[in-house]
């Protein structure tokens, strides 16, 4: 009997022992918690993503909007690559490597009525567009070394307008070499460049002043480069 007696005890103990010891997962038929499946969706690119490809096109909405110059006259598009409107003693033909291009006129120059220009053109990638933006810079730089007929001279100047902007002031009679370039007769273009893409605005004809023409090129000038968001990795 006494045998007996310690054995029931000793397994008594052994059982209060196991007990306290066991974890709740540990109890019978209890199933062990699952890891969450790994996703198997792809990430999709944020805005930004260096990763993410740039447009190469060039559709109607990159231009400024008809009406956009407040003129008379018709509006005229066209769409592939053509020469930048630049005057004849420093054109250079157009933007060689450009995937895309837009040129539009506003206007019909009759009656000492003024032309609006815009281009936009569009490349494979930002240095592509920098190199154009910097080529255009030097024919700006050209116009202004070698002046035009007639004793036209040329200024170029730079433009606070987006990425390499430049601007390039026609004196039709030079006159603001001796004086306030703002007041003599002229008009007066732009470039600048968004990412990817490279614009043109210009104010032709009329009898407007430098100074005048200026203020609307570089008023057109901001508008046409919000218009380009698209092209640069940041987005719109």
């Amino acid at each position: 009997m006494r045998v007996s007696t310690t054995t029931t005890v000793l397994a008594a103990s052994a059982l209060v022992l196991a007990a306290c010891t066991a974890t709740p997962g540990d109890a019978p038929g209890t199933p062990e918690p699952s890891a969450p499946a790994p996703s198997t969706s792809a990430a999709t690119p944020a805005p930004g993503d260096p990763a993410a490809a740039l447009p190469t096109d060039a559709p109607a909405d990159v231009l400024l909007p008809a009406g956009a110059w407040g003129g008379e006259g018709a509006r005229d598009e066209a769409e592939g690559v053509a020469d930048w409107h630049l005057p004849e003693a420093c054109a250079d033909g157009g933007p060689a490597d450009a995937t895309a291009m837009r040129t539009a006129t506003e206007g019909d120059g009759a009656d000492e009525g003024t032309v609006g220009v815009h281009q936009v053109a569009v490349f494979a990638d930002a240095d592509a567009a920098t190199a154009e933006a910097a080529r255009l810079a030097d024919l700006l730089a050209a116009c202004a070394a070698q002046g035009g007929a007639e004793g036209t001279t040329y200024t170029a100047e730079p433009l606070d307008v987006g990425a390499q902007g430049g601007g390039l002031a026609t004196d039709y009679y030079g006159s603001g070499g001796s004086g306030d370039l703002d007041t003599a007769l002229g008009t007066y273009l732009a470039t600048t460049r968004r990412g990817a893409a490279v614009t043109l605005v210009a104010l032709d004809g009329g009898e407007s002043t430098v100074g005048a023409a200026r203020e609307t090129v570089a008023e057109q000038t901001r508008a046409a480069w919000e218009l380009l968001c698209r092209y640069e990795q940041a987005g719109c």
